[in-house]
């Protein structure tokens, strides 16, 4: 019995130290890594990163009697609190993702002893929604509805009323269901995001559509009178006043060119001799 446990302590410890604690931050946040005991009796500590684009490095290095060095891109940005044992990395980046390591040096060596498989991740920014008409038809129409986010691993839900409807980025809306307000919610391990549609206000029946549309028609046709008359008007007040102006100008030519009547010609009254 004694011999089975001892033969299962190096594979307990290969477990714990193969193991990897998954941890999802946001982008611009803080990254903290605590190495959970029992801890070994340690001479020195250091945390190591590999980093998803297959960078190794290491981070910084601790000793009990000793200031511990940072090293790397992370050197201004890390803390190490010595109370704890723990790291704190702020703000970190899409480019700090990787798998974070805490390695004890006792006296046979470095030994992994705790793993952390960190990923950084962008907010989820808002939803764009698309309305895409299937069939219409006397008071109903099928339509479908597509939620997108620019970027990768976002995990896409629908629901109405707080009820669930499914997963994926489209949904499918039949004739039969009655308009309700229908909710896509987009989401990543640290942030979410919402965009929402009524169908009441994109399904219309062709009545109301007829009644929405004829108010519109009518009010454009007056105004539309209204404009050409409007422009009537302005043609015959211009060729009214275009002609009293020539009449005038003929008149003050007239009389210009005939002038007033000369003295002592004025015709006497012929004599008929009998």
């Amino acid at each position: 019995m004694q011999r089975t446990a001892l033969l299962l302590v190096p594979f307990l410890f290969l477990s714990r130290a193969q193991g990897c604690e998954d941890r999802a931050v946001p982008a611009g946040g803080e990254l903290r890594l605590l190495p959970k005991g029992p801890l070994p009796a340690w001479e020195a500590l250091e945390w190591r990163v590999a980093l998803d684009s297959g960078t190794r490095l290491v981070i910084m290095r601790a000793t009990k009697d000793k200031v511990p060095v940072f090293k790397g891109s992370f050197s201004g940005r890390s803390t190490f609190f010595p109370e704890t044992l723990s790291l704190s990395i702020s703000p970190v980046t899409q480019a700090d993702s990787g798998n974070y390591s805490a390695d004890f040096e006792t006296e046979s060596g470095f030994h992994p002893h705790q793993r952390f498989c960190v990923s950084v991740w962008e907010p989820v920014s808002q939803p764009n929604l698309q309305v895409h008409m299937l069939q219409q038809e006397q008071g109903w129409c099928n339509i479908s509805l597509l939620c997108s986010v620019p970027g990768a691993a976002n995990t896409y839900s629908w629901s109405h009323d707080g009820a669930p409807l499914g997963h994926g980025n489209m949904l499918s809306v039949h004739g039969d269901s009655e308009p309700r307000t229908y909710v896509c919610n987009v989401s990543n391990p640290v942030s979410w995001s919402t965009a929402s549609i009524d169908t009441a206000t994109v399904c219309l029946p062709p009545s109301s559509v007829a009644d929405v549309s004829w108010p519109y028609c009518r009010t454009k046709g007056v105004l539309s009178l209204l404009v050409l008359g409007s422009l009537v008007a302005a043609v015959v007040i211009t060729h009214v006043l275009t002609w009293q102006q020539d009449t005038s100008q003929a008149v003050a030519s007239l009389s210009q060119s005939t002038g007033p009547p000369r003295k002592g010609l004025t015709s006497s009254p012929t004599r008929v001799s009998c």
